[in-house]
């Protein structure tokens, strides 16, 4: 019997992914709760076909230095701000992130984040269960979205996504991404310079990709040409935002309020100060965090991994310069496998 390629898993993933990888391969996975030594991943990856990526992890040349039979690497998520493209790019290893499968969720997410910020839920549920409904502050009040503007920084596929729930209640959206899109008008939106969209925009929603040049873009000076009664939401990378100055932004009312399912750190210390912010939701980057989204990125993670260890093409690659290509069938070849089929090929004659 022919030996199954190998592959890595270096922490814990869904039981019925791992379950379809089997199918295809062998498995060789850390099952302990703690991160994974990244020695010792090295020294599993020898002999690996293939490493399925579980953050957290650096994916780069020093890592698969050694790997010299390694095929493909791939991971359940669409950022890949841990992995060293280039590196891998040129150790000729494709890699298989998840764009697509989350989109809808994620925009479901950003937007529930929106309208629960916009009307203070938490604070008036909080009032409601500590018997204190006669009691609430007048100041815990909320906004209407309707006739309000919203300004997305980083208008891809879940941008839009955004932009469709946001229009259904009443906003008028406006962008602001590193080009401008050619579709504006089919899903009726407007860009704009970035100072522009922050002195107009009530709800400034942050879906950038963490970069060299979006690194603490929300900085200070960020915060002051936003309006003082604008809600802040950042569901791209936590490291886009100076979280002092955010901190700083929430307590001296340069803002109104932020929603957050994403921070610098990550996950936030228990002591930390941004937890002590009033004025601040946070949630523990859910984004893409249902059942059915979660199953779909780790089938196509998967997918991706068994592809990769038989050098066949990712179905979602990064770096498709090193992608394997399709294979161009030999007509003597596909001839035998058609009469292996059993298939009669006197007519072809």
């Amino acid at each position: 019997m022919e030996k199954k390629p190998l592959v890595v898993v270096n922490g814990l993933v869904r039981k019925d992914a791992i379950a379809y990888l089997k199918e295809h391969v062998d498995v060789r996975q850390w099952t302990e709760k703690t991160v994974m030594p990244r020695e010792v991943l090295k020294e599993w990856l020898i002999d690996a076909d293939g490493l399925w990526c579980v953050r957290p992890l650096d994916v780069d040349g020093d890592l698969v230095k050694n790997a010299s039979n390694l095929k493909v690497i791939a991971q359940a998520a669409v950022g890949y701000d841990n992995v060293n493209i280039d590196e891998l790019t040129a150790a000729g290893i494709p890699y298989g992130n998840t764009p697509g499968v989350l989109n809808e969720t994620v925009a479901e997410l950003a937007f529930t984040l929106i309208a629960t910020a916009s009307r203070r839920i938490i604070e008036n549920a909080n009032f409601v269960k500590d018997g204190r409904w006669a009691q609430r502050p007048s100041n815990i009040k909320g906004f209407d979205l309707s006739r309000r503007t919203l300004g997305i920084i980083g208008m891809g596929a879940i941008g839009v996504s955004i932009s469709r729930r946001a229009r259904a209640f009443g906003m008028t959206v406006v962008y602001h991404n590193r080009n401008q899109r050619l579709d504006d008008k089919i899903h009726k939106t407007t860009y704009m310079e970035l100072d522009d969209l922050l002195a107009i925009s009530d709800v400034v929603c942050v879906m950038a990709p963490l970069t060299d040049e979006t690194y603490h873009m929300c900085d200070e000076a960020f915060f002051k040409k936003m309006k003082n009664t604008a809600l802040f939401v950042n569901v791209g990378r936590g490291p886009i935002v100076d979280t002092k100055a955010l901190i700083n932004a929430l307590k001296t009312d340069e803002i109104d309020y932020a929603a957050l399912d994403v921070t610098d750190p990550e996950p936030l210390p228990a002591d930390h100060p941004l937890l002590d912010v009033e004025n601040c939701l946070i949630v523990p980057h859910i984004g893409s965090y249902t059942d059915r989204t979660r199953l779909d990125m780790s089938i196509l993670t998967a997918d991706n991994i068994i592809a990769g260890v038989h050098k066949r093409p990712l179905k979602t690659c990064v770096n498709e310069e090193v992608n394997y290509k399709k294979p161009q069938m030999d007509v003597e070849f596909a001839l035998e496998e058609l009469k292996k089929a059993g298939v009669d090929l006197t007519d072809f004659d």
